[in-house]
């Protein structure tokens, strides 16, 4: 009885999202793919930052991710499909993997 008690204590904590503050080591972004253009950003010249709110999973997967800002023409998109492609370390706290939320931006410029 004592282990299954463990055993749920563990999944819970696993499934809470802490902020960056709440962990002993923050989650290392290994691997952050490139969010590619849309023809029709190209055509009409849009430049600028798409940020986006999501959580870093213990397991290793972006989810949850949600706007802050955006552009027009498909980039948020696109940035949201580059966020997903993510290689990182999770975040840590007491020895144990643990989800964190993180902002992301991404910068389109037409150089």
């Amino acid at each position: 009885m004592v282990a299954t008690f463990v055993a749920r204590q563990s999944a819970a904590s696993q499934d809470q999202i802490h902020k960056g503050s709440e962990t002993t080591a923050k989650a290392r972004v290994i691997k952050k793919p490139k969010a590619e253009y849309t023809k029709e950003a190209r055509k009409h010249q849009i430049e600028g930052t798409v940020i986006l709110r999501c959580v870093f999973r213990a397991s290793g997967e972006v989810t949850d991710i949600s706007v802050i800002q955006s552009l027009p023409d498909g980039l948020a998109e696109r940035a949201i499909e580059a966020a997903k492609k993510i290689k990182f370390k999770p975040a840590m706290k007491d020895g144990h993997p643990v989800s964190m939320w993180m902002e992301l931006q991404y910068n389109f410029n037409l150089n």
